[in-house]
């Protein structure tokens, strides 16, 4: 490390704490060029001193001889006030301080950015404009004696916005620091280098989640990877919520109530029948609206969901079916399968085209680290899940007697049987796709099955919790019959 004499201001023996200098803004040689550290409170940062950094003699860890109760800059100068402890080493310093034999002082810090200022004979100047004080130690022997800085820990330097590994620009040791020439070839060779690396890595993330404005941003601002990678994350954390509005047109109660299912399906079955066609004008127009408005497009007609929902809002699948003066007898709806899936999953709704929802797969790592040792970067994993839309139709064959119908029954009829197929249909198509679904916590009942016990129950509880998944929204589809043998089955 580099060092200085401090100025010894006060020395208050009661409180065996000193006030001293620690940095200025004399330029100092070093093997790449000459470093000037700004001093003034926007270039240091001084939150580590601040919080009680240790003071350490010759900049050795394990020989912490006191702390540092405050630093700030005052007339061109970083100062600091240190207060020396109470161990026997401490004591020794501290006598050699207060009797003059130990004068310099030394600060471990990081260069966080520089700029370079002048470049004359083959030697370039640097202002290093952030950098970053870790702690200040009383040495023994100074480098310099006008200037004390120096360096314990391996750092990163920003020169306009190309990062340099501290590991590349190692300090060469004191015997080979005056013959030591800067290759102004080579590190302009390594930062173009740096900087085309730092450009194509943003560049590819920018790719894989469609966000090149951003990268063109951070590529002008000089931004590194690890910033730009916390910045995406945060653009898709604030990512609007996908629109679940309803693909209502918001027709009027007697608007719904014009509108005929069976006079769409008469002009559909019958395209040459001009009075057909005519008949059905007002159905086309809904179903054109609708294409508009959600951006859809029909081979047939599309049906908004507010003639859709007309029939499903009394008494369940076929409630509509019986008007008043129907007698409950004339009509007995099928027997059909219960939907389990839908009634459960969280359903997307106005939505056209694929969509993509973005993912965390791996977290930061964190770890113990000493008290002046380095950081290693851990990164957050990010992909998305890419959802794409699929079609599921019905097709049912119906009389000409029965489509010359006027009935809204008959109407409902049609329209209840088809919707309550293709619910069905996408239920099973669900249920399909969460059994084949890899990473699924199965438990085996055995090579040809088994009834299921009390304990294979709380085996599936358990492998859903170990995975962190929100067991509170838990559910269990059965079949009827098992549903039986667990409810005569005494639990053991």
């Amino acid at each position: 490390p580099q060092t200085r004499t401090f100025e010894v201001r006060s020395i208050n023996e009661e409180n065996k704490s000193i006030e001293l200098s620690f940095a200025s803004s004399e330029p100092y040689e070093r093997w790449w060029g000459v470093e000037v550290l700004r001093i003034d409170n926007s270039a240091i940062d001084m939150t580590r001193l601040n919080d009680s950094a240790p003071l350490l003699f010759n900049h050795k860890p394990d020989k912490v001889i006191g702390v540092v109760e405050k630093a700030w800059v005052e007339g061109g100068k970083a100062k600091a006030q240190v207060k020396f402890g109470n161990s026997k080493k401490a004591q020794e310093i501290w006598t050699d301080v207060k009797d003059g034999i130990l004068k310099n002082v030394s600060v471990g810090y990081q260069i966080k950015e520089m700029q370079l200022t002048e470049s004359k004979d083959e030697v370039d100047t640097y202002e290093v404009t952030k950098w970053y004080p870790l702690e200040i130690s009383i040495v023994s022997i100074p480098a310099d004696n006008t200037v004390g800085i120096g360096r314990s820990l391996e750092e990163e330097i920003n020169i306009k916005g190309v990062k340099m590994d501290e590991k590349q620009v190692q300090t060469p040791k004191a015997e080979e620091k005056r013959e030591a020439k800067v290759d102004v070839k080579e590190v302009e060779r390594k930062a173009r280098e740096a900087e085309r690396s730092r450009v194509a890595e943003i560049s590819a993330i920018a790719e894989k989640f469609n966000k090149k404005d951003l990268a063109k941003e951070a590529i002008q601002k000089g931004m590194d990877v690890n910033e730009f990678r916390a910045k995406i994350l945060g653009e898709l954390s604030a990512k609007p919520e996908i629109d679940t509005k309803d693909m209502t047109l918001g027709m009027t109660g007697k608007e719904v109530k014009e509108y005929s299912l069976l006079r769409a399906l008469r002009a559909l079955s019958n395209p040459w029948d001009r009075k057909a066609q005519d008949d059905a004008k007002y159905e086309f127009e809904v179903s054109a609206e609708a294409q508009r408005k959600f951006g859809l497009e029909a081979k047939g007609i599309l049906v908004p969901l507010d003639v859709l929902g007309r029939s499903l809002t009394a008494g369940g699948t076929g409630g509509n079916v019986v008007p008043d003066k129907l007698l409950a007898g004339q009509f007995i709806d099928m027997l059909r399968n219960k939907s389990a899936i839908l009634n459960l999953a969280t359903h997307l709704t106005g939505l056209s085209g694929n969509i993509e929802i973005p993912r965390q797969t791996a977290a930061t790592t964190t770890y113990e680290v000493g008290e002046i040792d380095a950081l290693t970067d851990s990164d957050i994993t990010l992909d998305q899940i890419t959802m794409s839309p699929k079609r599921l139709g019905a097709s049912s064959g119906y009389s000409k007697q029965l489509l010359a119908q006027s009935s809204l029954d008959v109407e409902n009829l049609i329209k209840n049987d088809i919707l309550t197929q293709i619910g069905l249909s996408i239920d099973a198509i669900a249920v399909n796709k969460i059994l084949n679904e890899t990473g699924v916590g199965l438990v085996s009942l055995g090579d040809d099955g088994a009834p299921p016990k009390w304990e294979n129950f709380v085996e599936l509880e358990s492998l859903i919790a170990m995975a962190n998944a929100d067991v509170k929204r838990m559910q269990y589809i059965i079949n009827a019959k098992t549903q039986g043998y667990c409810k005569t089955t005494t639990k053991i």
